[in-house]
């Protein structure tokens, strides 16, 4: 084993996973375990805080065994999924629940958001106006009784770090999924905080991904651990198609899990009217956690309604996953005998299964799913393309990529679709940001953020940092 690791931890909506990885970019070792989630009904879906930190401190402790004592940890970096988080208030105890991104609560407040704010939140925010944004469960939260005044809103990552020894801060690309970011200028958007009557306090320290964030804290109970480097890889599909060399124009990646994002690398923030047209359409416009690029992403509930459409049909495991998968390739093309599945759009609620006509079979269902996921694809990067983003090669990356049928479904989405060399993207991009934080903590500069080229699969040596930084 190496004597330096970067432990690379992704907190994602189905399951928690960390990396280990060598300073020259080796993976050494993988864990994960499943993201528990509570369902109370009426769709809402929620954790505990503490849940995410028990998982979190369970990896650790069984890489720290399997390393064994030659290693030491120089560095821990988080991605995780966006929108979901924690307030805590002045003492670092959390005081609400971790409402995951699609748990409906926020509708209400969405549709009675007042119509100045309603007009002005897409064009600033960059994000629709939808339950989906953080800011709308901040509101269903106040209006439950919660009083935000003296209360700070952190991101899962943002919140174990907060919790191992580090400091609070609010990395940029997943504040630009709450709806607290004006994406024009890089600040707290002050109408929000306004209506939410939370004051200034809700957001602590704003950084770019990769700066650090602290260090573990001197007593944890990994040794291995203790006094490594803390910082925020930012949102789960930028730092995806970081790692799988999707980061810069041209290219797009389309990351398949429990929801599907289609994100690509533009080199500006457009003006307030077209990001609020684009928001309109679909694609959201965010920081991107690359230095030098703004991020354009669309998302589907893909993932979330094929899971489901595979629970109704019984074939979420093997044999019976393996044996849909076969079925469905056998299929003619867009031979889905008239049944139609709906609930892609991320702000739809649930997924219906719509059967015309008594010839159908498991397989149309499934290839029903598939299409309806894909047409969704083609709708979004139609409009990048509008937008003047347009995408010639597409990386498809996530769990979803071993079953064929799925991959078939997407070919023809680009000129050139690959699917990603890149195992575990995620977990493996977030250890090299915590490489980048261990190794850059005192550069200056406005734009922090790592080069493309940091993320590199051809032996990244760190004796290589200093010229792929000023790539």
């Amino acid at each position: 084993m190496s004597a330096v690791v970067d432990l690379g931890f992704d907190l994602g909506t189905t399951v928690t996973k960390v990396s280990a990885v060598a300073a020259d970019g080796t993976r050494l070792l993988d864990r994960a375990v499943d993201t528990a989630w509570r369902e109370t009904g009426e769709g809402r879906v929620d954790r505990s805080p503490s849940s995410v930190v028990d998982a979190v401190e369970d990896l650790l402790e069984q890489v720290g065994a399997a390393l064994g004592p030659g290693a030491a940890m120089r560095s821990l970096g988080f991605t995780s999924m966006a929108e979901a988080g924690v307030l805590v208030d002045a003492a670092g105890v959390d005081r609400s629940p971790v409402i995951a991104w699609y748990d409906p609560r926020g509708t209400e407040q969405a549709a009675a958001l007042p119509a100045p704010l309603a007009h002005a939140f897409p064009a600033r925010t960059g994000l629709p106006v939808s339950h989906v944004a953080s800011f709308f469960k901040l509101l269903w939260l106040r209006d439950a009784g919660l009083d935000l005044r003296g209360l700070q809103w952190l991101s899962l990552p943002e919140f174990v770090i907060l919790r191992l020894g580090g400091r609070r801060v609010a990395e940029l690309s997943l504040l630009g999924r709450t709806g607290l970011l004006d994406v024009h200028t890089g600040r707290a958007w002050q109408p929000a905080l306004e209506h939410l009557g939370s004051g200034p306090q809700l957001l602590p320290e704003i950084v770019a991904a990769g700066e650090p964030a602290g260090r573990v804290r001197a007593d944890h109970p990994v040794g291995a651990a203790r006094g490594a480097v803390l910082t925020v890889a930012g949102h789960d599909h930028a730092v995806a198609a970081a790692a799988t060399g999707c980061a810069l124009p041209g290219s797009a990646l389309d990351s398949f899990g429990t929801a599907e994002a289609y994100l690509a690398a533009g080199t500006h923030v457009p003006e307030p009217d077209v990001v609020r047209d684009l928001a309109g359409q679909g694609i959201s416009v965010y920081p991107h956690v690359v230095r030098g690029t703004t991020g354009f992403i669309g998302g589907t509930r893909t993932g979330l309604v094929l899971k489901r459409v595979q629970r109704v049909l019984g074939a979420e495991h093997d044999p019976a996953r393996s044996a849909l998968d076969e079925q469905t390739l056998r299929l003619p093309p867009g031979d889905t005998a008239d049944v139609r599945v709906t609930g892609y759009a991320m702000e739809d609620h649930e997924v219906r299964i719509e059967l015309d006509s008594e010839t159908h079979t498991p397989a149309h269902v499934w290839r029903a799913a598939l299409d309806g996921g894909t047409a969704r694809g083609r709708q979004l990067l139609g409009t990048l393309h509008d937008a003047g983003v347009p995408v010639d090669r597409l990386v498809v990356a996530g769990g979803w990529t071993r079953m064929r049928s799925v991959l078939a479904a997407r070919r023809d989405l680009a000129p050139t679709v690959e699917v990603s060399d890149v195992e575990l993207p995620g977990t493996w991009g977030a250890a090299r940001f915590g490489a980048w934080a261990a190794l850059h903590a005192t550069d200056a500069g406005a734009d922090r953020r790592p080069p493309a080229p940091w993320f590199t699969h051809e032996n990244t040596p760190d004796r290589q940092s200093t010229q792929e930084a000023t790539a």
